[in-house]
């Protein structure tokens, strides 16, 4: 654009170029040679016209007007691509959490908000602002070398936890330098496998003092640290012989105490002890022991379940009880103390008849049963049968000694025809009738059969006297105490 003042003083002006030689406009006059002595000039002045001047001029106003053009298309795309990015920069803030983690807003390097769930959260642009994630779910750490000789060739942790013993170093030689172990409290030797389960608890915390490439190996080591103070308390025995879950427990609290004293915002859920074993040469050794153990054990057991259903059967419920009142009887009747031991006894007598009585706070109504119970009904009723045959026998006694008193003779008579009758009729008499007058000669052959059946039925009665005699003195000698067995008499 040209300012009209200026464009008429222009054309009052006469403007002035430098024309090189050969440039000469056509139709213009030039000077002739003869008119200018020495040289020809190498450039002169020629003056235009003013038409020439103003069409020049015209055709720069238009590229400057194409330049200023371009101008403002650039300026206005230089305008939307600093608001494009104006607004990527504000927009970048918005800033997801994934699943399994949360995430710890951060404003001019300080949080300003923590445990933020899972979605789409906006925050500051960084480096003003920034979204910190951390994982909450649950990881593994495994400790499979840490406490175990040299396993040759390379393995994972996951094969040297299943691989056998057999596959680890067991020449009897163990090798500080590649081979690792566990001094227990006794000084002896162990090897061990544990897997450690955590998760991040206070995630503020964790992402302020722990750094994500250190987190696994600040928990071994913690882990391991329990792990030393622990076996330096427990001995070779106790660790193969107790259960897995105590160790464990009991390293778990001091990994975690590490931790705590660290700030780490990491929380140990389990430790587990995959394996447990002594030093490996003598691996067989211990095992024989440990089967020796085992079996006694058992055997123990066996005992101790038989003892028990033996008790039961015996005396039932009452048996405990029974057994802690003859143990304290048989202390005061040591003492001297008789008079205590006495009442005690009366005590006994009540629980095993399941009488109304108590010992030590706990009631023994009702508690007896089993054999006891079945010894004590056979004998009340063995009591209550001699007690009605005595009274029977002194009905009779008393009758016949009216009927002798009444008549003599005559009780003779029949008493001695009843015996005669009783006797005659026994299974080893024969019996013969022979006419009066007349003597008789008996020739006896004895019958072989019948005398062997004459004996084998006696041998069968004594046996049976003796065993019915043995088994009441069994029973008189386990009631026997200080005082005796009172007999009971008969009237």
């Amino acid at each position: 654009m040209s300012d009209p003042h200026d464009h008429d003083m222009h054309e009052h002006e006469h403007h002035e170029e430098i024309v090189l030689p050969g440039d000469e406009p056509q139709g213009e006059s030039v000077p002739e040679a003869g008119l200018i002595s020495g040289r020809s000039a190498s450039v002169r002045f020629n003056r235009r016209s003013d038409s020439v001047h103003r069409s020049n001029r015209a055709r720069m106003d238009a590229a400057n007007q194409s330049l200023a053009d371009a101008l403002k298309i650039t300026y206005g795309l230089l305008q939307v691509g600093m608001l494009v990015l104006v607004l990527l920069f504000v927009f970048s803030g918005v800033q997801r959490v994934n699943e399994g983690e949360r995430g710890i807003k951060v404003l001019m390097g300080k949080p300003s908000r923590t445990n933020i769930e899972p979605g789409a959260h906006f925050t500051a642009p960084y480096p003003i602002g920034e979204m910190i994630r951390v994982g909450e779910g649950a990881v593994e750490v495994p400790l499979a070398n840490d406490f175990m000789p040299n396993k040759p060739g390379s393995s994972s942790a996951q094969q040297m936890i299943d691989a056998p013993l057999t596959e680890f170093n067991n020449n009897g030689r163990l090798k500080p330098g590649s081979d690792s172990m566990l001094l227990t409290a006794d000084q002896n030797i162990a090897h061990a496998q544990f897997r450690v389960n955590y998760h991040r608890s206070n995630h503020l915390r964790y992402v302020e003092n722990i750094l994500p490439g250190n987190e696994a190996s600040i928990v071994r080591l913690a882990v391991r640290r329990g792990v030393v103070h622990t076996m330096a308390e427990t001995t070779i025995d106790d660790l193969l012989k107790t259960s897995s879950d105590t160790i464990a427990t009991r390293i778990r609290d001091i990994a975690q105490d590490t931790l705590d004293e660290l700030e780490s915002g990491i929380t140990i859920d389990r430790v587990v002890l995959v394996r447990k074993s002594p030093p490996l040469f003598l691996s067989d050794k211990f095992a024989s022991v440990q089967s020796a153990a085992q079996s006694a054990g058992e055997k123990r057991e066996t005992a101790l379940r038989d003892r028990e259903q033996l008790l039961n059967e015996i005396a039932g419920r009452a048996s405990g009880i029974l057994i802690s009142m003859i143990d304290e009887y048989e202390r005061l009747t040591e003492l001297g103390e008789k008079e205590q031991a006495e009442a005690l006894l009366v005590q006994i007598d009540a629980a095993m008849t399941g009488a109304e009585g108590e010992w030590q706070g706990q009631s023994t109504y009702g508690l007896v049963s089993g054999e006891v119970s079945e010894i004590l009904k056979n004998a009340q009723a063995q009591a209550s049968s001699r007690v009605s045959r005595a009274i029977a026998d002194l009905e009779q006694f008393r009758a016949k000694q009216a009927q002798f008193e009444a008549n003599p003779s005559l009780m003779i008579a029949r008493d001695w025809s009843s015996a005669l009758a009783e006797f005659l009729n026994k299974d080893f008499v024969s019996t013969m009738y022979l006419p009066e007058g007349r003597d008789a000669e008996l020739l006896i052959n004895p019958d072989q059969d019948w005398e062997e059946e004459r004996l084998r039925l006696e041998r069968r009665e004594e046996a049976k006297k003796q065993q019915e005699q043995r088994r009441k003195e069994a029973q008189q000698d386990f009631y026997r105490t200080q005082r005796g067995i009172q007999a009971e008499e008969e009237p």
